[in-house]
């Protein structure tokens, strides 16, 4: 019997004109450095926030900044513990961030959507399928929404566990536990 934890990052998906509101410029009208209101964690269900979670303590703001990889694009969020931080690292224009959370598909209006897992290879795999939406006030605030599924018994695939079979067992799925993080417009990027 083998063993071994397979962690993905967020998932990074092609990203067409259509799915981003590509109207020639920007694909997000969130991208911005926010201060960080709460971050909470509720680990027992999803009917309402929970306790500050212990990112809280490490973090004070997060940008939100629209990345582009081998012509994917996506949205990034990307954790600082300072203002300065944030706007050292929002700037670095020849760098592709990968923050904490990643949203692949969506608008602005109907909010912003990314998923990722972190899955246990042994017969069959098993795990936590993370579903985050970024919605948001341009100019004002933004709020991610992360809910979190277990999965189990996902087939193998070639080269691992089959993603896409843990994703599709996970969508009917209810949520178990739920991460809010909220965040105060403090300036453009």
């Amino acid at each position: 019997m083998r063993s071994r934890l397979t962690a993905l990052a967020p998932v990074l998906v092609a990203c067409t004109a259509a799915a981003c509101g590509d109207d020639g410029g920007s694909a997000t009208e969130l991208e911005g450095i926010y201060q960080l209101a709460s971050w909470t964690h509720n680990p027992d269900s999803c009917d309402g926030e929970g306790p500050d979670a212990p990112e809280a303590t490490f973090y004070s703001h997060f940008f939100v900044k629209l990345e582009s990889f081998l012509g994917e694009e996506f949205i990034t969020t990307v954790f600082c513990s300072d203002l300065d931080e944030c706007r050292a690292t929002a700037a670095e224009d020849d760098t592709i961030h990968i923050g904490n959370y990643a949203f692949d598909g969506g608008s602005d209006g109907e909010g912003w959507t990314g998923r990722s897992l972190i899955l246990q290879i042994d017969e069959t795999c098993s795990g936590s399928v993370f579903e985050a939406t970024l919605t948001g006030d341009p100019g004002a605030s933004v709020r991610i929404d992360q809910e979190t599924k277990t999965v189990s018994d996902v087939p193998l695939a070639s080269d691992g566990c089959d993603e896409e079979a843990a994703y599709d067992q996970a969508a009917p799925l209810p949520c178990e536990e739920l991460t809010v993080v909220m965040g105060t417009f403090a300036e453009g990027i």
